[in-house]
């Protein structure tokens, strides 16, 4: 085999920032979203409940779709799927431009953007671990921080160009990148020099999971927070310009839950080989419910709502960085694909319930109050659900194989190929 086939060469750098690329334009592109959420209501004559079904469902469907993905990837490899998730992705953003009535809409951005989110998340993820050792940590964080800067980069383009040409023209125009953009990612998907992991493995595992009561705190936590959390993502911008604050200044607060994601999952992360993963995990679980008491509070006070949106993306991201290492400490890391493609399902199912009932009670009540209010109540929930792992966070043996996946946290993502 030639060096340039090895592990830790060069061609897994461009595997590495072929996904950094791929997430930039794809969450950029998604969480700009909100921001077209006027527009959308004004033309389709719609209900908040109804236009956050557009994102509610999308969410559900790239989460759900990995426990899919990965199997597939192993089969047919990254490049295949990827280069399905640009005509998806592009196709959905395409064809939502055109569409004269609301359901068709959720059906066609649901299908086209979800599935093609979902067809490369995990599959380029796994590529990109596989084609480590040495550098593996290195290379995950080069592969994830590019949804850091989507939020930094392109939400305030996206926005400038939906209120500057209309939602319509830029979903085409945002189609077309799409297409370019994944077609150009595809090409860059070179196939790890490693063998496949067992899917039978895997399957074992997530069985002999879900009989622990670990398993089921960890899963009602994450779908009662995933209920709250994609709340303030559909609904943060629109709320901000009624308040008065000019439309790309209210987009900015997405941008601030973004960087707010990437602290959380880099400063936790580490603070998690120090102190323990499980106490972090309930932190980061904790300090959602301050968030959203932040909001609560703030009103047209755009610096507090910046804290807010900082302070939920600490939390939501350190959850991100750390759920899949608590699950290493808890059960283990044989089959810890499967464990998590299960567990992931929450918050699918999460992001299928909230964004909508918060949608019917604003539009119910005129008021985000409520709304608001029940957030702060379920994200509490989520937390006192989750902290009885506490006790498990005492340099068990668990607590030290959690320790030891923080220094190489792409294990679990090979073991879901």
């Amino acid at each position: 085999m030639s060096g340039e086939h090895q592990v830790d060469s060069g061609r897994g750098w461009v595997v590495a920032f072929a996904g950094c690329a791929i997430n930039t334009w794809t969450f950029g592109v998604f969480y700009a979203f909100a921001t077209a959420l006027e527009q959308m209501a004004d033309e389709f004559d719609a209900g908040l409940s109804g236009i956050a079904a557009f994102f509610s469902v999308t969410t559900f469907l790239f989460f759900a779709v990995g426990i899919v993905a990965g199997p597939l990837a192993d089969r047919f490899g990254a490049r295949r799927l990827v280069a399905l998730g640009a005509f998806l992705m592009g196709g959905g953003l395409w064809f939502t431009a055109q569409v004269e009535s609301l359901f068709t809409g959720i059906v066609v951005y649901g299908l086209g953007v979800g599935l093609g989110i979902g067809c490369y998340l995990v599959p380029l993820s796994v590529a990109t671990g596989a084609w480590f050792e040495k550098h593996r940590t290195v290379a995950l964080g080069v592969n994830t921080v590019g949804i850091g800067l989507g939020t930094l980069i392109l939400v305030p383009v996206a926005e400038w160009l939906i209120r500057t040409a209309g939602w319509r023209t830029a979903f085409e125009l945002m189609g077309i990148g799409s297409v370019i953009v994944y077609g150009v990612v595809a090409l860059a998907c070179f196939k790890p020099p490693t063998p496949p992991a067992s899917v039978a493995a895997s399957i074992l595992a997530a069985r002999q999971a879900v009989r622990r009561s670990e398993f089921w705190r960890l899963y009602l936590a994450g779908f009662l927070m995933s209920v709250a959390l994609f709340v303030p993502f559909v609904f943060l911008v629109q709320y901000a310009k009624e308040q008065g604050i000019a439309s790309s200044t209210a987009a900015f607060l997405i941008t601030s839950l973004g960087l707010g994601s990437v602290i959380g999952r880099l400063g936790l992360g580490v603070l998690g080989m120090r102190f323990g993963v499980l106490p972090l995990v309930i932190m980061s679980f904790a300090i959602q419910p301050v968030s959203y008491i932040v909001w609560l509070v703030a009103g047209s006070n755009y610096v507090l709502l910046l804290l807010f949106a900082a302070l939920l993306g600490v939390g939501y991201g350190g959850f991100v960085a750390l759920s899949p290492v608590a699950s290493a400490g808890i059960f283990g890391l044989e089959g810890l694909g499967g464990i998590l493609g299960v567990q992931y399902t929450s918050a699918g199912v999460g992001a299928l319930i909230g964004p909508i009932s918060a949608g019917a009670v604003i539009d119910a009540t005129g008021s985000y109050t409520v709304a608001i209010v029940a957030a702060i109540i379920v994200s509490a929930a989520a937390t006192l659900a989750v902290l009885p792992l506490w006790r498990l966070g005492d340099g068990t043996p668990s607590e030290i194989v959690a320790r030891s996946f923080l220094s190489q946290p792409t294990v679990w993502l090979v073991s879901r190929r």
